[in-house]
Formats: structure tokens, sequence, C-alpha cells
């Protein structure tokens, strides 16, 4: 019998008090710093880049190490796509979009796609909610907050 992956989508979004031009770049391997606990990435080529399509970083993940791609980037238009690899479990594909929203706000709108690359991954894939989704999205809206100085004013 051979492996067939299993896969999931979710997407959410998350509405921050600045232009899509300051906001976009907080999506960034090195913008992710000022603001996801933790989040210390491994710049690897081309080197001495911050942010380029093609890019290719490293995470220390819970379970290992993640290969991130950044597969396409269009700093004009505020999108950009990344694959996460994670060797033995799954790929994940993550699409960023930010848009204007309002005024001078921006909503940030953010879509996972999960592949299953074993029947481990494929287990923590079918265990996945969306949920549990919203909740990582109210979880990343309050440290973009804290971060921007938004929080309880």
């Amino acid at each position: 019998m051979s492996f067939v992956p299993k896969s999931c989508t979710f997407s959410g979004s998350v509405t921050l008090k600045v232009e899509p031009s300051v906001a976009f770049p907080l999506f960034s391997p090195v913008g992710e710093r000022r603001w996801v606990p933790g989040w210390k990435p491994d710049l690897l080529y081309p080197i001495g880049v911050d942010w380029a399509e093609g890019q290719l970083f490293r995470t220390r993940e819970e379970h290992g190490d993640a290969i991130w791609v950044v597969s396409s980037l269009d700093k004009a238009n505020w999108n950009v796509r990344y694959y996460r690899v994670e060797p033995g479990r799954y790929v994940a594909k993550i699409d960023v979009r930010v848009v204007r929203f309002e005024d001078a706000h921006s909503r940030a709108v953010i879509a996972y796609c999960f592949v299953g690359l074993s029947e481990a991954g494929n287990n923590e894939i079918e265990s996945m909610t969306q949920q549990a989704y919203d909740e990582k999205m109210r979880r990343w809206s309050d440290w973009l907050e804290t971060c921007l100085g938004e929080k309880d004013k």
C-alpha cells in the first residue's frame, strides 16, 4: 500500500492600525523577530539579504528544523508566499496578503495549506482545526498590537 498524503487549508486575518506599507514588512523573516516570541530565523541564502524571492531560511521548531522558501514576493502589492518544509512531517504553503482596510488600517489575510509527508504528518494534519487556527490568529493579533504599541490604548 502506498502513502497517500492528507491536506487541509485554513485562512484567517488580523487587522492592524497601520498603513499596509508598514504592516507588510512585519511578515518578513526579519520583521517577525519584532513580534513573534522566540522567532530566530537563520537566513541561509542569499547571504546578506533580509527578504527576497527565492530566499531560504531555517527555524528551530518543536519537532526539529523547518526549512522555509520565499517562493514569491511582491512588495509593491503586499503579497508573499512561503513554503515551510518540516522533514518527515509535512509541507506548509503560507500565503500572506496585506490589504488596505478602512482609513489608515491594514488587514493581513493569512492562509496555511498543509500537506502530509508521512503517516505522522497525516496524523497531525487530521488533528488540526479551524478553531485552533482562529486562536492562532487571535494570538498573532495580540502580539502585533503589542509590537505596534496599540495594546491597552
